[in-house]
């Protein structure tokens, strides 16, 4: 499949992509803010904000809670596990930009397989969706197969990248096998939109 170098825009849930080549006054780098939380068995919360947590219900699903018990927003894993999900927050940034960012990765099995992608951000107490599986999916990201899913800052650029696994020839056992990046996309911010712009990037 030919890499898709069009920048996609990416809208509120239910909203529709648009695609091509936006007219941007200018684009900002993201930030990762420190490491990220591991949601799963024992730690099944973390704090965001002072306000609002998110809590892995341990059903496949996980949730944005306030302090007085009210649900804020919540997600649910694409594979419709109902249990045995693990998720991963991490707090990201856009230089200027007054909102906060986090992304969220779920996983299940034992080798980790995607099972969800969310980016949130919050200004003012309201909670919105910046970036999900479908914007992914949209500049050419498999969600239905297995792969494992990461983001990493190369070069100033906020990079997703997914993974398969593989045996190679002639071996016989699990720590033998090898990793493959089979997609990657660079993530971008709009400040004249205030959204976030992603592309397909070439391989290799």
């Amino acid at each position: 499949m030919k890499p898709n170098r069009k920048w996609v825009a990416a809208m509120m849930l239910g909203a529709a992509l648009a695609t091509g080549t936006p007219c941007v006054s200018a684009d900002s780098s993201v930030e990762t803010v420190g490491a990220s939380t591991f949601l799963y068995m024992e730690t099944s919360e973390v704090w965001l904000t002072e306000d609002v947590k998110a809590v892995n219900r341990k059903d496949g699903s996980i949730a944005l809670i306030d302090k007085d018990g009210k649900q804020k927003m919540a997600m649910k894993n694409i594979d419709a596990a109902g249990g045995g999900v693990a998720f991963y927050v991490r707090e990201l940034r856009v230089p200027g930009e007054p909102k906060r960012f986090w992304e969220i990765f779920a996983t299940v099995g034992a080798h980790d397989k995607n099972c969800g992608y969310w980016m949130i951000s919050e200004e003012n107490g309201k909670w919105r969706f910046e970036l999900m599986v479908e914007q992914l999916i949209a500049v050419g990201y498999n969600a239905m197969e297995w792969h494992l899913l990461n983001s990493d800052i190369e070069n100033g650029q906020y990079i997703l990248k997914s993974t398969v696994e593989y045996m190679p020839e002639g071996a016989q056992y699990q720590y033998e096998r090898k990793f493959l990046v089979d997609w990657q996309a660079e993530v971008v911010y709009s400040e004249k939109t205030r959204s976030f712009l992603m592309r397909q990037l070439p391989l290799g």
